[in-house]
């Protein structure tokens, strides 16, 4: 459909809601262009939390594996008398 200036100008009100519809065509997409780029990031974010999140968990493993072992041993030294 071809359209023309002389077609607008005979119907003003055609031609603002052609321009409307392309208004809100172009902040759509750009809406969805951001609304991709955020999720990415958030995306990328995510993942480096998760990392970090499976490191403390790794960690507090550690310390807590550690924690037990000298609660074990302060148990053996006051049974022998030694604290």
């Amino acid at each position: 459909m071809k359209l023309t200036f002389e077609q607008f100008k005979k119907d003003p009100q055609k031609a603002m809601m052609f321009l409307m519809l392309f208004a809100v065509s172009a902040l759509y997409i750009r809406a969805e262009r951001q609304s991709y780029l955020a999720t990415a990031q958030c995306e990328k974010r995510l993942v480096i939390c998760e990392s970090e999140l499976i490191k403390m968990s790794r960690m507090l493993k550690t310390q807590d594996s550690l924690c037990s072992a000298l609660i074990t041993e302060i148990k053996i030294y006051k049974q022998l008398g030694k604290i």
